[in-house]
């Protein structure tokens, strides 16, 4: 999977799928930590996908880690 950070460049984890069929894609991301978030394929959460480095930069609301 390509690696998660977020804006500043923080790994937040690693994708792990990408859910189609809802009424966006959702990226299912493993955490450091072993738990997995659902992130809305969406330009508010995905700012940047790098092919090259894979990478997928994003801006996650605050707080949604700790959750």
């Amino acid at each position: 999977g390509m690696d998660v950070v977020s804006e500043d460049g923080k790994v937040s984890g690693t994708l792990s799928d990408i859910i189609t069929g809802t009424a966006q894609d959702l990226y299912e991301v493993k955490l450091e930590n072993g738990k997995e978030l659902l992130i809305p394929g969406v330009g508010e959460f995905i700012l940047d996908i790098n092919i090259n480095e894979r990478k997928i930069t994003v801006k996650l609301p605050e707080g949604l880690l700790e959750l």
